[in-house]
């Protein structure tokens, strides 16, 4: 039973985390849309800190509580939206108290607290990775700073590409998703190999 439990919950762990490869053949990644802007990136990037380092904090509490029923830890995606929610509606209520602040963050608020790396780190913790509050924050920021990282690593490979040495039917969308591709595998080098069963 407790086997069955685990996979359902790592396949909502899978659908929750944001797939870059599916997401920019659509043209609706996010990070590939903020790497045309240097300044944006580094904007959405501390927003993403902000809020997964947040999310984290409140979710950890209440998921030592829904530790203890199986059935119960099923709802951990639902508190993690619910908690991610009222930091949201906490945030507007705060930074509409600077209006120059949030004039400049509001196009990217959204994108940032419902970013798949908030939901996906919160999920992860205590399912795959077993911690205490104090790491388990550390999780939250190591993960938004790796983002901040990939995300710069692919801005100046964007630039790159706009080489005329390129062909022409290779330029864009198909040669970035080679690189991330490339990027991917080189980083599943650093990650310790799970143990899903």
């Amino acid at each position: 039973m407790n086997t069955a439990v685990n996979t359902i919950l790592v396949f909502l762990i899978a659908a929750t985390m944001q797939n870059l490869v599916l997401t920019a053949g659509f043209d609706s990644s996010v990070m590939l849309k903020m790497v045309r802007r240097p300044r944006q990136l580094l904007r959405f990037g501390m927003l993403v800190l902000c809020f997964s380092v947040m999310t984290t904090a409140a979710f950890y509490p209440i998921d030592r509580l829904l530790a203890a029923i199986w059935w119960v830890r099923m709802l951990r995606p639902l508190v993690i939206v619910c908690i991610t929610c009222l930091l949201y509606l906490l945030s507007i209520a705060v930074l509409s108290r600077f209006p120059t602040l949030y004039r400049r963050v509001r196009h990217m608020l959204p994108l940032a607290v419902f970013n798949n790396l908030v939901v996906g780190v919160a999920l992860l913790l205590n399912l795959q990775v077993s911690v205490s509050f104090f790491p388990a924050l550390g999780l939250a920021a190591g993960a938004s700073f790796g983002f901040i990282f990939v995300s710069a690593m692919t801005a100046e490979a964007v630039e790159r590409m706009d080489n005329p040495d390129i062909p022409s039917s290779f330029r864009g969308l198909p040669a970035t998703l080679v690189y991330l591709g490339l990027l991917a595998l080189a980083l599943m080098g650093f990650s310790p190999i799970l143990n899903l069963t």
